[in-house]
C-alpha cells in the first residue's frame, strides 16, 4: 500500500521502471491503476520482450510520447480483473491478450495494466500465458507486414532473421497462406524453421548460398540496415521489400527504385480482429509461438538483455510469479 496525503492508502503493485533514460530497470511499487471508461484492467501473467521496449527506455527518438519514470512494454496476457464503466465484452475473469495502445506507453512491465477493451481478445485455448505473452506484437507485426508485402498463395516470400521472435511467426504466418518461404537463419535453427513451414533455409553468413537465392516477390526484413540493404537485389522487379526497421538507411527510397521495387515502412498497430484470427490458426495447429525464455519481472533487464543477444529461437517473456485466479 502507497498512503496519500491525506492518510488514505492507496492498492499497489509491482512494476519494473526507468527512473531515468537509460538506467537499470528497478522494480519498485506503484499505484495500482484503475480503469477508465472502456477499459478493462488486466493481470498480467506474462508480457513479451520487444526491441522497441529497450530503444524507448533509452528515449531514443520518442520524446514526444514518453515520459519518466518510464515502465516499458506493450504486450499483454492475463486475466481480466476490473471493469471500466460500460464495457460489455469481457468479464472479470477472462482470460485475454492483446497489443496495448501502442505506440502509446502501456506499461505491461507491472502485474496489472489497463487496456482498452477492444483491443484484447480470448486467449487460445490451445496457448499457455507465457505463448499468449509473447505474440501480440510479434504475430501482428509479421501479419501487417505480410500484407503489406502482398503475400497471398503461391508468391516466393525471403525472411530475414526468421529465428527470431517475429521472424518464426512470419515464416508460420506466410506459409499459411500459401506462399513459398525462404528463410535466413544459422544453420543450428534449419530444422526448426523447415518444421514451422519453411521450405528452404540459408545460411545468412554463407555468401555462396546467398547469392544462389533466386528472386522474390516480396522481402520481409527485420534485421535492417546494410544487410537488409543487400536483399533488395534478390527481389523481383515490381516486387516488394517491408521493413520493420523504418528508414535505417537514408538512401533506402532511392535504392529501391534504382532496382524497380517498391518498399514499405511497417509501423504494427493495435488489430484485435486479425490477432483473433492468429489465434484461431494457433488453435487449428497452423501457427505455434515459441518462447525462447522466461524470466520474472525482477529479471526484466536480464530479460532484455537475452533479447537483445537473439541467440535463441523464438521470443522472450517476463511472466508473473502472482497466482491465477482460482
Amino acid at each position: 500500500m502507497i498512503v496519500g496525503a491525506r492518510g488514505a492508502a492507496t492498492a499497489t503493485m509491482r512494476a519494473a521502471r526507468h527512473e531515468t533514460w537509460g538506467s537499470p530497470l528497478e522494480v519498485v511499487e506503484v499505484p495500482r491503476p484503475e480503469p477508465a471508461a472502456g477499459e478493462v484492467r488486466v493481470t498480467i501473467a506474462a508480457t513479451g520482450v520487444n526491441p522497441i521496449d529497450i530503444f524507448t527506455g533509452r528515449n531514443a527518438g520518442y520524446e514526444q510520447s514518453m515520459r519518466l519514470p518510464f515502465v516499458p512494454g506493450w504486450d499483454v496476457a492475463g486475466t481480466v480483473d476490473a471493469l471500466g464503466y460500460g464495457v460489455t465484452r469481457h468479464r472479470v475473469g477472462d482470460r485475454v491478450f492483446g497489443l496495448a495502445l501502442f505506440p502509446h506507453p502501456a506499461g505491461t512491465y507491472a502485474e496489472f495494466a489497463t487496456v482498452p477493451a477492444h483491443q484484447l481478445v480470448t486467449v487460445p485455448s490451445a496457448m499457455t500465458f507465457a505463448e499468449a505473452g509473447a505474440a501480440p506484437m510479434a504475430a501482428l507485426t509479421a501479419w501487417q507486414m505480410l500484407d503489406a508485402a502482398g503475400v497471398v498463395a503461391g508468391r516466393r516470400v525471403l525472411v530475414d532473421g526468421a529465428s527470431g521472435g517475429v521472424g518464426h511467426l512470419a515464416v508460420q504466418l506466410a506459409a499459411a497462406r500459401g506462399a513459398t518461404v525462404i528463410a535466413l537463419a544459422r544453420p543450428a535453427h534449419h530444422d526448426m524453421l523447415h518444421a514451422l513451414g519453411a521450405e528452404t533455409c540459408v545460411d545468412y553468413e554463407d555468401p555462396g548460398a546467398m547469392t544462389e537465392i533466386a528472386p522474390v516477390d516480396a522481402f520481409l526484413d527485420y534485421v535492417g540496415h546494410e544487410f537488409g540493404r543487400s536483399l533488395f537485389g534478390r527481389v523481383k522487379p515490381g516486387g516488394t521489400a517491408a521493413l520493420a526497421t523504418a528508414w535505417s538507411i537514408p538512401s533506402y527510397p532511392e535504392d529501391a527504385a534504382r532496382l524497380g521495387i517498391h518498399i514499405r515502412s511497417c509501423l504494427v498497430e493495435p488489430d484485435p480482429a486479425a490477432l483473433g484470427e492468429f489465434g484461431a490458426l494457433v488453435d487449428r495447429g497452423a501457427v505455434r509461438v515459441v518462447v525462447a525464455a522466461e524470466f520474472d519481472l525482477d529479471h526484466a533487464g536480464d530479460a532484455q538483455h537475452a533479447a537483445v543477444r537473439r541467440g535463441g529461437f523464438g521470443k522472450t517473456v517476463i511472466v508473473s510469479t502472482r497466482p491465477e485466479p482460482a
